[in-house]
């Protein structure tokens, strides 16, 4: 893969329509389109956090969109590239002429006097900067007329459950999807804002460690928590979303995980493109990239597989049944 120059890309004062919190942003143009620059954040800014100069939220952007993108998912144009002596993703704007990107955070904002009342029925709050509240998103699904029309919406809150869970981006709040509006009407945005994927401001001492230690990697996959909330209190972990008694997730776990199955030689291999460095900046080291793909596995074969065979055992179970049913009423002659 190519990893571009934006040195001399000229400054937009459009600034984009779109950025999420991971860190600085710059608006420039590339071939007189507006695109948005995302900086990697200070290890100064972040908290428990030592041994990191910047964060890979820039990297963590184009692995994980690129990941969206090879599933067969509609996602937003990213470029890594250089920019200020920084390693840089560059994000196409995805809004042009009349259209407009409405997030989630503010269509949950309409009033409704069925989803008040079922909103007030759920005695939950309404969340947290730290995570969502899932029952208020589902609420919402169901009963926000600003919501539940939209063609695919809740087949793609589900999907994204699966594969942020699947590459760990933890940080798909109220503000990083929604839809895009124009007069034409309302329609599901591309996937947008991935940066939190990968575990970005984790430095590299920490990343040879976990490749060493794989007791240690195994327990993290376990451990690691969504951006969703069940109780109000804290984050969800992953492996807990999973087993939720939902028709919607099951679904789009028998969705998702044959396609990751299908995919993964392909997730690796953009994966392995990236230049470990490029003149005296680093991209992507070695370790880092081994760590990326051997974490994807272990989700895969420690937590979506075995819950992808349950959905399936369980589904010929009940298709044998219904077959021996009818052959037991042909039996008795009825």
């Amino acid at each position: 893969m190519r990893i571009f120059d934006f040195s001399s890309c000229l400054f937009s004062d459009r600034n984009g329509t779109y950025g999420g919190n991971s860190g600085d942003k710059e608006g420039i143009l590339i071939e007189n389109e507006p695109w948005i620059i995302k900086y990697p954040k200070k290890g100064s800014r972040l908290t428990n956090v030592s041994d990191l100069l910047y964060s890979t939220t820039p990297e963590s952007e184009y692995i994980g969109s690129h990941v969206y993108e090879i599933l067969g998912y509609p996602v937003h144009k990213t470029l890594l590239g250089i920019r200020n002596n920084h390693v840089v993703v560059a994000c196409k704007d995805l809004c042009i002429n009349d259209t407009r990107l409405i997030e989630f955070r503010q269509l949950k904002n309409t009033y409704n006097k069925v989803l008040n009342e079922k909103l007030d029925l759920s005695m939950s709050p309404t969340g947290s900067e730290h995570f969502v509240l899932l029952n208020e998103v589902l609420i919402h699904l169901e009963y926000n007329p600003s919501i539940n029309n939209i063609p695919g919406i809740k087949e793609r809150f589900w999907d994204c459950v699966v594969i942020d869970g699947f590459i760990n981006n933890n940080d798909r709040n109220n503000g990083n999807w929604g839809i895009l509006r124009n007069k034409s009407g309302d329609v599901l945005s591309p996937i947008y804002d991935n940066g939190a994927a990968f575990s970005p401001n984790v430095p590299e001492k920490r990343i040879i460690n976990k490749l060493n230690n794989l007791e240690s990697l195994e327990k993290g996959i376990y451990d690691s928590v969504t951006s969703y909330s069940l109780d109000g209190k804290s984050s969800s972990k992953f492996v807990d979303l999973l087993k939720l008694d939902n028709d919607n997730l099951k679904n789009a776990i028998k969705r998702v995980v044959p396609l990751i199955q299908n995919k993964m030689v392909d997730i690796c291999n953009m994966i392995n493109s990236i230049p470990e460095k490029v003149g005296e900046f680093s991209v992507v080291s070695k370790e880092r990239k081994q760590l990326y793909q051997k974490e994807m596995q272990v989700r895969l074969d420690e937590l979506l597989l075995p819950e992808f065979s349950k959905l399936i055992s369980k589904e010929k179970n009940v298709n044998t049944k219904k077959i021996k049913s009818k052959f037991d009423d042909y039996e008795r002659g009825y």
